[in-house]
């Protein structure tokens, strides 16, 4: 079985939309939320775990 991964926001739990072009090949710029506003690193977590992790960092 394989197991499938997705970049969430640690802020506000949101799984960005991610568009990758040339520009940001070659010059990379932080990931933005468009929801929260939260602009850094978006961490991968399994996707079978996203409930899980919007409770938590809904406390």
């Amino acid at each position: 079985m394989k197991i499938h991964y997705t970049k969430i926001c640690p802020k506000c739990g949101t799984i960005p939309q991610i568009r990758t072009d040339f520009i940001q090949i070659l010059a990379p710029t932080p990931e933005k939320c468009r929801k929260c506003g939260y602009s850094g690193l978006f961490p991968e977590i399994n996707i079978n775990e996203i409930e899980e992790f919007k409770k938590k960092i809904s406390l």
